[in-house]
């Protein structure tokens, strides 16, 4: 009987080989299919407005559409990412694409809001399922050591699209129509799943985990220029001696003291997280609303993606260098003072831009940097647990806040109002990191450094 397969192995493998050509190409497939998704998802910010008089609805009525998207992406995480390890990461990266690409076209062609609501909640699955099975893939091709830096760079290209997204889509709004722009963002969709098909291989720890020797042997031939690797050499019985981690329970989380600071974490999560959901889907059509004309609109959309992509990828200096609360307290103070800024100038452009930038770099510290903070106060066998319970604060902040948006423009509210109003959020995170600290609930070393 043959030994169990052991997926390191096919790691070592990887691991012991310069990357190749078709590894760049992989990781450049999967850098696009990101891209596109970021490119995707900001199209109906920018179209919010034409959407709403089209269609004959109000533009409050489109909290629930953001949130309902939002709702779909959440369960895509978990569905793709559970099917990915069952049937492997090529197929649902096809699948999520697709979906993503005909449900994108299909929403330039709906006819009321219930059609709407519900094409858009079927993409945000594939949006949502794209990101699990395509960051698992990209990082099983690349060296084991350089996979927390590949992550990076692969999810840094959402913003990216995003960013770009949101100029291609304000002049395609302005020139051809609201519609247009979804049809678009569906092609290119489409046509990236094409090059999945023709190009994409699937990863070889999931070959190698499901015995598919054979195709292993041609994987790694393609990526090795025909170097013959003997792929029954690597069915080798898994390591042992590791010790088994204790299941956590949730119960232990708020347990030996940490009640308090578990939940003013959690609310500190919710608070970030709600704050640049609302600034990313709510922000283009406030602006509209306040006179803004389309195009800068969308200038001002992109400042604020290109912030975020670089805020994302500094926060991990930060953290690092200045601990967590020194990065947070900051970056959340600026991010209201930010908003605040663009409320009292709201009609001034030369202002709305360099805002949009302080907002997303701020706002892209703010949801990294809470996370951190998990890690100093929470013992190693509760600590994956607890991050879970903050990652999924932060997934209902970003839920909810576009329909309470909504629902107070139903009410009346001015676009600057709301924007007042939210900036209150991240200065009430700023209050609850105080009470943290004041209350000794968080250890020392996440101030200094």
């Amino acid at each position: 009987m043959p030994s169990p397969s052991f997926p390191g192995a096919a790691s070592r493998v990887i691991d012991s080989r310069p990357l190749s050509s078709r590894q760049y190409l992989i990781l450049i497939l999967c850098g696009s299919v990101i891209f596109l998704d970021g490119l995707d998802t900001q199209s109906i910010s920018i179209a919010t407005r034409s959407m709403a008089a089209s269609l004959h609805v109000s533009l409050s009525s489109f909290g629930f559409v953001y949130s309902v998207l939002q709702l779909g992406g959440l369960l895509g995480t978990f569905l793709f990412g559970y099917l990915a390890d069952r049937w492997g990461r090529r197929p649902l990266v096809v699948v999520a694409v697709l979906m993503v690409g005909m449900l994108t076209v299909g929403t330039a062609f709906v006819e009321n809001y219930t059609q709407l609501v519900i094409v858009r909640f079927l993409g945000g699955i594939g949006l949502g399922g794209i990101f699990p099975c395509v960051l698992t893939l990209g990082a099983e091709f690349v060296h084991t050591r350089s996979r927390g830096r590949v992550v990076a760079i692969l999810l840094a290209n959402y913003s990216l699209g995003a960013a770009v997204g949101a100029v291609i889509n304000g002049y395609v709004l302005v020139h051809l129509g609201w519609r247009a722009v979804f049809l678009t963002g569906g092609v290119l969709s489409m046509i990236a799943s094409l090059a999945i098909i023709i190009w994409l291989p699937e990863s070889p720890q999931f070959l190698l985990s499901r015995g598919r020797l054979d195709k292993l042997r041609k994987l790694f031939r393609q990526l090795f220029h025909n170097e013959q690797i003997d792929a029954d050499g690597l069915r080798v019985a898994a390591p042992t001696g590791t010790d088994a981690a204790d299941r956590a329970k949730f119960r232990e989380i708020l347990g030996d003291g940490r009640t308090a600071v578990t939940l003013l974490l959690l609310a500190i999560l919710l608070l970030s997280y709600a704050t640049i959901k609302v600034m990313t889907v709510w922000l283009t059509p406030l602006l509209q609303t306040a006179g803004i004309p389309v195009v800068r609109t969308a200038y001002v959309l992109a400042a604020l993606d290109i912030g975020s992509m670089l805020g994302l990828g500094f926060a991990g200096y930060l953290v690092t260098r200045f601990g967590p609360t020194r990065s947070l307290a900051p970056a959340l103070a600026a991010l209201g003072a930010a908003i605040v800024l663009a409320a009292l100038q709201i009609a001034h452009f030369p202002v709305l831009l360099p805002s949009g930038f302080v907002i997303g770099f701020a706002g892209g510290i703010g949801q990294s940097a809470p996370l951190a903070l998990f890690a100093l106060v929470y013992p190693a066998r509760i600590r994956s647990t607890a991050v879970g319970c903050g990652a999924a604060a932060g997934q209902i902040g970003k839920i909810c806040s576009p329909m309470l948006v909504g629902a107070v423009l139903a009410n009346g509210w001015k676009p600057d109002s709301i924007l007042f109003a939210v900036a209150l959020l991240p200065m009430l995170g700023v209050m609850l990191i105080g009470l943290t600290l004041r209350g000794g609930l968080v250890p020392a070393r996440a101030w200094h450094t």
